[in-house]
């Protein structure tokens, strides 16, 4: 749900739900990112005088503690400074209790591009059934406090554990690599139409939320056993638009 307040701001809200937990049953910051891209990018559309036509060039988002996996979430963004061709947005997003748990900023570029330039197809479309966000997903069973983060992305690789609904919903596979002093983590997207943008390129915001999830993955698979970690920042930047 998106509306306008006051100052020239955006606000937007999200209902969470078990469909965005990750594989530990937890909402990381991988489940924020389409919510702070589309934020991001509003504000700056609305400045031109028949909506501007953009992009996010880069984002930065960080979280600030733990959100309910049943939560929702609402963001507001402002648009800080901008010309013709570039932008620079804030986003906020807050619990349902007030408490802020990610912000950052949104860099936004003009583009020269049509709504109309595009072959229809069903893109930004629901990826489940009404409701399924809060019932229906199961979340992931607990993990053992004696696995290691590299034996637990291991189960996840070999389909032993549950990559987490998240990942499913992203149509994610997880690789492990192993590095000379590190394990590194390769996740693999089938992409769908329903990841697309009015442009009928990748969501910013989806692309945001692979990267994120990529790197909880590869963060599990450092951590020593009984060990928790957190994805806490995230700096993308947008090179091009893939299909």
């Amino acid at each position: 749900n998106v509306a306008m307040v006051e100052g020239g701001r955006v606000a937007a809200d999200q209902q969470l739900g078990p469909l965005f937990a990750d594989h530990r049953g937890r909402i990381d910051l991988a489940a924020l990112a389409v919510l702070f891209d589309h934020l991001g990018g509003l504000p700056f559309f609305r400045s031109g005088p028949n909506g501007s036509p953009c992009v996010q060039a880069r984002l930065a988002m960080s979280m600030q503690g733990r959100v309910g996996v049943d939560d929702r979430v609402t963001g507001t963004a402002e648009l800080m400074m901008h010309d013709d061709g570039f932008g620079s947005t804030r986003v906020d997003l807050v619990t349902s209790t007030g408490r802020l748990c990610c912000t950052g900023t949104a860099r936004n570029v003009a583009v020269g591009r049509s709504f109309d330039a595009h072959p229809a197809e069903p893109r930004g479309a629901e990826p489940t059934p009404s409701g399924a966000y809060t019932h229906g997903v199961e979340l992931p069973p607990a993990i053992e406090p004696s696995l290691t983060g590299r034996e637990i992305v291991e189960q996840i690789a070999n389909g032993i554990r549950p990559a987490g609904p998240i990942a499913d919903l992203l149509n994610g596979r997880v690789e492990l690599v192993d590095y000379d002093r590190a394990a590194g983590v390769r996740f693999l997207i089938t992409t769908e139409p329903w990841m697309g943008n009015i442009f009928g390129t990748m969501h910013g915001g989806v692309i945001a939320a692979i990267a994120a999830q990529a790197c909880s993955f590869a963060g599990q698979a450092n951590a020593a056993a009984g060990a928790d970690y957190q994805l806490g920042d995230l700096a993308i930047g947008f090179l091009r638009s893939p299909a």
